[in-house]
């Protein structure tokens, strides 16, 4: 073999093992997110990604599939707790029956402002982790829904003309709720809800002004009455396996890009409620203060669930309430 040759495969040798090392750095998350790209969630969560991807240096980045286009709602968490994909967007109540900690964002009438619900998540937030944790997750970031408030195609007096009303939940306390308030609940997520209507699935719902815009509710449903129940929370996790195969700039990175990405989704969720109510009033909607009365019954029905749920989480509801109330 000449000289010659002998380098060129030398050199040739040292290209390819120079490519593969950086193919193996870089990595692509694949990211299931919950609303359209009109959403502010899902805008926030862009921006997150093209944050990472810059930050990284390339060596990360997050492709993320809108309106549960790759993995439906229900089966985020399973999906990131196993590596079917790397990250993932859920709503967090929608596991309340696995563990009551992942209900405590949607009591109703237990947190009913930002500073409120800032608050409660610093209370919790430990204890999501440490649960999250325990199944192989990790926390990267949380963004509230604007207050949640209620969609129906008649006039609300008080709750008893929710009576026989097929009442749409997305997550068990919704379920509750309806109950309590003699409504029948219909388990809808939320990509489903305009199909729900249309076809008599549902005729009335609890949701945020955000899911309103979204589902086009106007076409369905006439009144909004703003009662603010509350304002779930939207999480953003990571397989923790997938996280530690960053190395540590990577890891670091992700984290501050994720704790500017809650920041500004705090933020987002502050700014956008009233252009999303004052959009539904130009399509059409009656949106309406509810009566002392109906508050009045709203407010009892929340206190028993604040009850029901310090029950069920045990200890550890007993600890986050009193903190809570101090």
């Amino acid at each position: 073999m000449s000289p010659k040759l002998k380098s060129l495969l030398v050199l040739g040798g040292f290209t390819a093992a120079l490519f593969a090392s950086t193919a193996a750095q870089a990595q692509k998350w694949n990211m299931p997110v919950r609303s359209n790209e009109r959403n502010y969630f899902t805008r926030n969560i862009i921006q997150f990604s093209e944050d990472v991807k810059k930050r990284t240096d390339g060596k990360l980045e997050i492709v993320v599939h809108p309106e549960d286009s790759l993995t439906k709602q229900p089966e985020v968490k399973r999906a990131v707790q196993t590596g079917q994909v790397q990250i993932g967007e859920l709503l967090m109540s929608m596991h309340s029956n696995e563990s009551p900690i992942f209900g405590v964002d949607s009591i109703p009438f237990l947190s009913t402002n930002a500073k409120d619900n800032q608050k409660l998540l610093s209370i919790v937030r430990p204890y999501i982790e440490a649960r999250l944790k325990s199944q192989n997750i990790r926390l990267l970031f949380v963004v509230p829904w604007p207050a949640n408030s209620f969609y129906s195609g008649k006039e609300i007096a008080s709750t008893s003309d929710f009576k026989g009303v097929k009442f749409r939940a997305f997550n068990p306390v919704t379920g509750r709720l309806a109950e309590l308030m003699g409504a029948v609940p219909v388990t809808v997520q939320q990509a489903e809800v305009p199909q729900a209507f249309s076809t008599g699935v549902i005729q009335a719902m609890i949701t945020s002004p955000a899911t309103g815009v979204d589902t086009q509710a106007w076409d369905f449903v006439k009144y909004f009455y703003e009662v603010k129940a509350m304002s779930p929370w939207n999480i953003v996790i990571v397989n923790e396996r997938f996280f530690d195969r960053l190395d540590k700039k990577a890891q670091d990175e992700l984290l501050a890009a994720a704790k500017a990405a809650e920041e500004r989704g705090w933020q987002l969720a502050t700014d956008e409620t009233g252009k999303l109510i004052d959009t539904l009033k130009t399509k059409g909607m009656t949106v309406r203060e509810p009566s002392a009365p109906l508050m009045g019954e709203l407010k009892k029905i929340g206190d028993q669930l604040v009850q029901e749920w310090v029950k069920s989480a045990g200890a550890d509801g007993e600890k986050i309430m009193s903190a809570y109330s101090k």
